[in-house]
């Protein structure tokens, strides 16, 4: 098949789904472009925080191979980044590639409207994927007014779009409130972690970190956390809880992987040196963002992940490491969870309390761990993409 995907940011220092997809797509020995703007993501505070490990955001228009997929970046004739919408001239570039298959990742991007209209006359088939859900989008006049035309848009475009392509049961339910679009039309492409030898990662480096992490010749329990940081996040509930468990005579540190803004970042450091004054030095490591590669190191140390507010896409790759994983109950990934004891209750002391009895019972670990093989199977990248192509292919 000739696969064209179609994309407002791609960032080649990531490992997002678009990242991935693409890869094993040529690896299967499809034909894969992709076409994109000729910047990153407009990450909040952008220079501040990310670009010492991301590079430059603008990186121009240009050509060239990304692990034998070939990248095209158009130059952006205007951008707004509160919203996340930039707008290129790719038309023509669809057209002369003429692909069997145009994945448009992100409902409402308006950029990739003149593909649709194109693939409405030449009948080819298009896939819209979708990561919104109401925690992560704003309910404000101005987005209810774009969910609107995008309501109008795909009804209008209803037989050119094969299928939306939801990563959870909280973006199919997005789908379904904002656009009207039936479940028929609806398969949910979850996120996935990529397979490694995860064993080259134990022991190997970072050895300064496991000295951190001893307490009386025994390494304490680490919590990880690694993603943007702001309150939708709620790292400052995750703070609160590492200073419950101490508490509570469980020698447990918390690291912190990640940027917060300007900020959140005042509020979040003053939350950890009174947390400190109360349970001891040391207690609570931060870290600026990490690149994959040292960010699995980070994994193969610690024992719990958590994510009390919005996910992160750390969190499939937490599982593959052997971490355990705290979610609350309404999150978009709660689905990864193998057992009530790992949800993340607003009572903080209750949480506490069944985590506790899990880090204490051989059994209760044995048995997540178990449970979470399985859900690994399911959400291998490789595994969703097998799954998607067969969707193309329909």
């Amino acid at each position: 098949m000739k696969i064209l995907h179609l994309i407002n940011y791609f960032n080649d220092n990531l490992d997002y789904q678009e990242n991935r997809l693409i890869n094993l797509q040529k690896i299967n020995g499809h034909k894969v472009n992709l076409i994109t703007s000729d910047r990153f993501f407009p990450f909040k505070d952008y220079n501040l925080l990310y670009k010492k490990t991301l590079g430059n955001r603008i990186v121009g228009s240009k050509e060239y191979l990304y692990k034998g997929v070939s990248i095209k970046r158009k130059k952006v004739f205007f951008e707004n980044k509160n919203h996340a919408q930039c707008f290129f001239f790719n038309i023509l570039d669809v057209i002369k590639l003429n692909p069997d298959i145009i994945h448009i990742h992100n409902c409402g991007t308006y950029t990739f409207i003149s593909t649709l209209i194109y693939s409405f006359f030449l009948k080819k088939r298009v896939f819209v994927d979708c990561h919104q859900d109401k925690n992560n989008t704003k309910n404000s006049f101005l987005n209810k007014v774009h969910n609107y035309i995008w309501k109008i848009i795909y009804s209008i475009f209803r037989t050119t779009i094969i299928c939306f392509l939801p990563i959870n049961q909280d973006s199919k339910k997005f789908i379904k409130d904002n656009f009207n679009i039936r479940d028929e039309n609806i398969i949910i492409s979850p996120l996935g972690f990529e397979k490694c030898n995860k064993y080259e990662f134990y022991y190997k480096k970072k050895l300064q970190f496991f000295k951190y992490f001893k307490n009386n010749g025994e390494k304490d329990i680490v919590i990880i956390n690694s993603g943007k940081q702001n309150h939708s996040k709620k790292i400052d509930k995750l703070v609160e809880f590492v200073e419950i468990l101490n508490k509570k005579k469980i020698n447990c540190k918390l690291l912190l992987i990640g940027n917060s803004p300007r900020e959140y970042d005042i509020l979040l450091k003053s939350k950890i040196t009174k947390t400190h004054r109360v349970i001891g030095q040391n207690k609570i490591l931060q870290l600026p963002f990490q690149d994959k590669k040292s960010l699995r190191y980070f994994l193969t140390i610690s024992d719990v992940a958590i994510w009390p507010g919005i996910p992160s896409i750390t969190i499939q790759e937490s599982l593959f490491f052997n971490n355990i994983l705290m979610l609350p109950q309404k999150s978009a990934s709660s689905n990864l969870l193998t057992s009530k004891l790992l949800i993340f209750h607003s009572d903080l002391n209750k949480t506490a309390n069944n985590l506790i009895r899990v880090i204490r019972s051989k059994k209760i670990i044995e048995s997540i761990r178990i449970k979470n093989r399985h859900v690994l199977k399911k959400i291998s990248w490789e595994k969703i993409n097998s799954d998607l192509e067969k969707i193309y292919e329909k």
